[in-house]
This record gives C-alpha cells, structure tokens and sequence, in this order.
C-alpha cells in the first residue's frame, strides 16, 4: 500500500501523461477532473461521554486507585518492595541524617570533624575537611564546609549572607529529594543580606529586612555552605570575618542585625565509632516503617501520584500481613547488598566521560531521574 503523501505526486503524473495524448488518441473518453479527499474527522483527545462512551479521567484524581484488601502474591509484593527501596531511599538517607545532626544541643562538631546543630541552624568548619569524617562520601577539598537541616512548615528559618568579596562561595541548599531549590552562591550574584526560607504551606508575613524568600518543595530542607579556602595560613586567619557571620536562626529571632558566631570555639561532641566506611543511613529492617513519613511528608511530583498510590497499598498490605512485611523486609535488605552497593562504584555514578571518569548528569536536579538520583 502507498501511503498519501507518496500517492500524490504519482497521481499528477499520470494524469499530465494521460492528458498529452490529447482526446484524438482516446475518442470519447474525458478525464475526470482530480477531487480532493475530504479530510478525516478528528478525534478529540478527551471524548465526550455518551450513551457508549465511558468517562475518560481528566486528572489523577479521577483515575482508579488500587484495590484495598487485596491478597498479594510473594513475587509481587517483593518486586514491589524492590522499587519501593531504590525510590525511597534518598528520602529516607535524608530524614535520617537529619534526625542525626540535630540532636546537637547547640552549633559544634561531632567527633571535632562533623559540623552539627540544632534544627534551623548551622555549623560551619574554619578548615578543609578532615579525613576522620564519614558523613559524605568524596568532600571538596579546597573548601571550608557547613551544615544545617530545617522543618520549615514548622520553622521558617533566615539564613544570612554576608560579603564576601571576591571569595567564592555558594550555598547549596536541597529538599528531601536531594534536589537544589534555591540559588545563593557567587555564580548567582547573590547579594549580602538576609533571606528566608519557607517550606510549602508556609503562610506567614515576611518582615521587613529579608532580601528574598526561598520556598522548598518539601519541609526537609539542608544547606551545606562551601567557602574558597587557600591553603596558607594568611587564608585561614582572613577567612574567619566571613565564615563567623555565616548563621542560620528561627524567623522568630530575626531582628535585621547581621548576627556572628566564632565557629572556631564552637563545642565538640563525642562520635560514635565509625567502622571507616560510610556511615549507613538507611537501614533495610527500618525501611518501610519510615517509609509511610516519606509518602507523607514529602509531595509527588507531577507523573508520580501513580507511584505513591501504589507504594501506600503496599505499605497497608504489610501492615496487617506479617508474612508481606517479611518479604517486604527481606526485598529492602537484598535490595541494599545487590544495587545500592553497586552505587558506590563510580562506573554506575553519571555517565562515563572517557579515561576512567563519569560525569553526573541531572546533578541536584534529579526530578523523576531515580537512577542518577539514588547513585549520587
């Protein structure tokens, strides 16, 4: 069969040859004039329902959810509790270093190498990291860092920027997914001043002073600062004046004064003992009693309400089937050895970038990127 577009030209040329050979050559024959085809009915993306046509969903609202009471199969409930885990376990990394960091009684560093602090605030180093430290895997090494973790449905907190001259410097500020929602650093042009971050339910006045608002998706939120260090001694002392008035506090304490603290002689907590590694955040026999605080603190994306759907009968199905709950378990732990441990090889981090290197892609920009996302 020949479709339209290749019909057509041949047509014409038939018809141009038929009609050369002149009424002599083919006595009572007259050539039918060429006609138009009338063009197809189109078909409206979204029907309108009649006495034979059933409703279409126009929002995932309207589409069927899963079934409850459903008795699930071993090898579904175990692909499902697969998923679950390399979706998840991001999320759950991130809630559980917060609940970790924060148990500090005030800004300092755990174990002299760690900064730590209380909820809506933030610790910074005066140095390079030290090597002792296994709360991140491959640190920068020509920077003095910080952390803080915040609840800003609960806790808006202001964030201050001081000047930093020529010095570079960013604030990389995430949400429970690991993304970047905010832009604050030297590649910016960020001004000094004071600016607040709000979580998204926040409604409450913005007083005068705050330079900007930052709203996050989610109300986890982190800033991890990262200050230029040079490795002289002159650097060290010159960048105490900048790295002091790096400070984070409650909207509650804001008063428009540039607040300071001497991070240098802030307090040292004990650590526990570190096998070397990483510190494993996610643990497989807690997952899925912390995945229900994921699925609702943390809002689906556009195109994952399906996910959450799916993942909230799962985790009801556990819920009163203990024999599920142990596959589920059971999925997450041979889920943890058999990908998550793959990670940590840099071959699976991004894409290769040739002579031995990857490169991230979608780095802190993640969105529904599961792999890149889980692998960094």
């Amino acid at each position: 069969m020949v479709n339209e577009r290749q019909a057509a030209p041949r047509r014409h040329l038939m018809l141009g040859a038929a009609a050369g050979l002149g009424s002599a050559a083919l006595p009572g024959v007259q050539l039918a004039q060429a006609q138009t085809a009338p063009a197809p009915a189109s078909i409206p993306a979204a029907p309108t329902p009649t006495a034979a046509q059933a409703p279409a969903p126009q929002s995932f609202a309207q589409v069927t959810r899963p079934a409850d009471g459903v008795i699930m199969p071993p090898g579904y409930a175990r692909a499902m509790a697969q998923f679950a885990y390399i979706w998840g376990w991001p999320m759950v990394n991130q809630f559980n270093r917060r609940a970790s960091v924060t148990q500090a009684p005030a800004p300092g560093r755990m174990g002299d190498v760690l900064p730590v602090a209380p909820r809506g605030r933030l610790s910074m180093l005066v140095d390079y990291v030290k090597p002792e430290q296994t709360f991140v895997t491959c640190p920068n090494q020509d920077v003095a860092y910080g952390l803080g973790y915040f609840a800003l449905d609960e806790e808006p907190v202001v964030i201050q920027v001081p000047d930093f001259g020529d010095r570079f410097w960013v604030y990389a500020i995430y949400d429970a997914r690991t993304d970047q929602f905010a832009r604050l650093g030297k590649p910016y042009g960020t001004r000094p001043g004071f600016y607040l971050l709000v979580g998204p339910t926040w409604q409450g006045n913005v007083p005068a002073g705050i330079a900007e608002v930052v709203r996050s998706p989610t109300e986890l939120a982190n800033v991890i600062p990262r200050v230029f260090l040079d490795d002289t001694a002159e650097d060290r002392v010159a960048i105490r004046r900048v790295i002091n008035q790096i400070v984070a506090y409650p909207l509650a304490e804001f008063d428009g004064r540039m607040k300071t603290l001497d991070h240098a002689n802030t307090p040292a907590f004990p650590a526990a003992a570190s096998s070397g590694g990483e510190t494993p955040w996610v643990l497989p026999d807690r997952f899925f009693a912390q995945l229900p605080e994921i699925l609702a603190k943390v809002p689906p994306l556009p195109g994952e309400e399906a996910i959450y759907a799916n993942l909230q009968q799962l985790v009801q199905v556990g819920a009163r089937d203990p024999a599920v709950a142990a596959l589920m378990t059971q999925a997450a732990t041979a889920a943890e050895r058999e990908i998550v441990a793959d990670f940590f090889q840099w071959r699976h981090n991004g894409v290769p970038a040739g002579n031995g290197w990857n490169r991230s892609r979608n780095n802190a920009e993640f969105g529904v990127d599961y792999f890149n996302r889980l692998g960094t």
